[in-house]
């Protein structure tokens, strides 16, 4: 206790003008913008009162938060650096390397440094599907000034960009992510991140132990978020594909909507892989290695499936297209979304016009974001549900006869709910409990849900960078208000980096920005990396060990409340047991 007290007076600074206390945390926390007596303050996995302590792999992106908080007098002029890390004893270095206009440039920039921008939440969600309020399973404090968008240090001075002003006894979260590259030696890297507040500089010691063994560049499971390219031209003036779909790479996830051919042979160097290439700015997570879910609709099948012989000539022309340009594309027909027993003919119709094709168009399967319903047995061969109607034994009796079997978006208790108000971990423990039931893919149902859904009464042009409310079906004539639900936060993973829309809201960044949940999901799928590369060096008593320590109950095993961690502090556990491990056993 007293050696904490000594630490803790040290960084609490308390004759430095502006500023009241520095520490750090890892990524799987939301530190509240007016929480200055957080748990994790004096300890945590990545913070041990006096030097910052982070970890990794090669080929991975290793993040952190430093959190400074204001004193009474709040500070007017904050900014944070981190120059280089060095390897103790040898010649690694990952050095900085300041950003450009556009933020998807990754190329020699293996630092990336982020102001947290805060969001008042002050009505919790109220959808069913997200969670139950005032359930056991509702997120024990929904509500209050929760960070979300990660803002790169260069965006417009009072829009996130440096140097920030904090308010008096409020925090501010500078978030950090730091790339390892394939190249770099095993070892200690050792840094000093450095904190200005006001004409005030102060050092915090930073280590990044580099374990020798490296992800691979590809996922070991798949994550796909929807993505409209009409959102970017709306709010920031121009069309951005080629920058958000880098962007996304750089986060392991793939933007997905659906293709025809043409759009295909436009897009050809997002699926050869040619587009994540240093040559086009890109260095990360799978490097010149292409996406490879190629749609061939998405939310709904259109009309050219309604008709048996269209549907075969549709479906012999697209797959035999992607046998020959792209064969290890994972594809699929998009039946009606979330149907009902009403479309259940119709879409065994589409189901039968592809399955009885003599050509290779049979091979196309046919998706729904549905859980298994008996109507549908057999026309199925991707069914895709919700956490909380993902029913374990079904799901392996499909995968026995042959079928897939994933979930899309979440909901609590079953899983996490990717959403504003819950903690950081819920998209995390999603993957984790993806990998101990076998799902081996994700999907989001969309990423940039800025324009508001159909469903809205009044104005679509909803402003996200000013309410936190981005799914709201309230108000409908003759509806119930409560049962048509508002989310905070519900399909926007990622935030424009202009806004032609609201000016007043323009950060000046010409791209996508980033948020805490989506940090997470990536955090989880390298997880999900480590627990599969511990599979196959047959680490199964320690596989097994750390599922049921983090994700003990998840699914149809779940309870009424909980039964996943909700703190970083275990999946970094965890991950560290699993990479000491990792190691030791790669290096036999």
């Amino acid at each position: 206790m007293a050696l904490l007290l000594v630490i803790y007076f040290i960084f609490a600074l308390p004759s430095a003008a502006s500023v009241r206390a520095i520490w750090a945390v890892n990524d799987g926390e939301k530190i509240e913008r007016d929480d200055v007596n957080n748990a994790n303050k004096n300890s945590n996995s990545a913070w041990d009162g006096k030097t910052i302590k982070i970890f990794g792999a090669r080929n991975e992106i290793i993040a952190f938060q430093v959190i400074v908080e204001a004193d009474q007098n709040g500070i007017a002029r904050l900014s944070v650096a981190l120059p280089e890390l060095r390897q103790s004893g040898g010649t690694g270095e990952i050095r900085y390397l300041a950003p450009q206009l556009d933020p998807t440039l990754y190329e020699k920039r293996p630092i990336e440094i982020f102001s947290v921008n805060y969001m008042n939440v002050e009505t919790a969600s109220h959808a069913q599907w997200v969670y139950q309020p005032g359930s056991p399973a509702a997120p024990k404090d929904p509500t209050g000034w929760k960070p979300v968008q990660l803002v790169p240090e260069n965006a417009t001075a009072g829009r996130g960009g440096f140097p920030l002003n904090v308010p008096a006894r409020f925090n501010q979260a500078v978030w950090i992510e730091i790339y390892t590259d394939r190249s770099l030696p095993a070892g200690i890297y050792t840094g000093t991140v450095t904190v200005s507040a006001d004409g005030k500089k102060h050092t915090i010691p930073i280590e990044l132990g580099l374990f020798d063994f490296t992800l691979p560049d590809q996922n070991s499971m798949q994550a796909m978020v929807y993505y409209e390219s009409l959102q970017p031209q709306l709010y920031q003036g121009r069309n951005l594909d080629v920058e958000y779909h880098r962007f996304a790479h750089r986060q392991r996830i793939e933007l997905v909507h659906g293709y025809d051919q043409g759009e295909v042979e436009t897009s050809r160097a997002r699926f050869d892989g040619t587009a994540f290439s240093r040559a086009q700015g890109y260095e990360g997570p799978g490097e010149n290695v292409g996406n490879q879910i190629i749609p061939r609709t998405f939310y709904g099948p259109g009309k050219l499936f309604d008709d048996r012989q269209s549907a075969w000539r549709e479906a012999d022309t697209w797959v035999t297209f992607l046998q020959h340009n792209f064969p290890n594309a994972l594809t699929f027909l998009y039946l009606p979304d979330e149907p009902g027993p009403s479309q259940y003919k119709y879409i065994r119709q589409l189901a039968d016009n592809i399955h009885s094709n003599p050509g290779v168009g049979k091979t196309l399967p046919t998706f729904v974001t549905k859980h298994y319903v008996k109507e549908l047995d057999g026309a199925i061969d991707i069914w895709d549900t919700g956490p909380l109607g993902y029913e374990i034994k079904r799901a392996e009796e499909e995968r026995r006869r042959g079928h897939k079997y994933w979930i899309y978006n979440g909901g609590r208790p079953a899983a996490g709910a990717i959403v504003i108000d819950t903690p950081a971990t819920d998209a995390r423990a999603t993957i984790w409990a993806c990998f101990k039931h076998g799902v081996d893919n994700y999907f989001y149902w969309q990423g940039v849900h800025w324009q508001h859904n159909r469903q809205k009464v009044g104005e679509r042009k909803q402003n996200v960078w000013a309410n936190p409310i981005t799914f709201d079906n309230r108000g409908q004539p003759n509806k119930p208000i409560n049962d048509q639900g508002y989310i905070n936060g519900d399909g926007v993973l990622i935030y424009p980096g202009e806004d032609k829309l609201h000016p007043q809201e323009d950060r000046g960044i010409a791209g996508p920005i980033s948020t805490v949940q989506l940090a997470n999901l990536r955090r989880g799928l390298q997880d999900h990396q480590y627990l599969t590369l511990a599979k196959k060096l047959k680490l199964d008593s320690l596989v097994n060990e750390v599922l049921q320590s983090v994700v003990p109950r998840v699914f149809s095993d779940s309870g009424p409340a909980i039964g996943f961690s909700e703190a970083g502090n275990d999946y970094e556990r965890a991950r560290y047991k699993l990479a000491q491990a990792i190691a030791k056993q790669s290096a036999k």
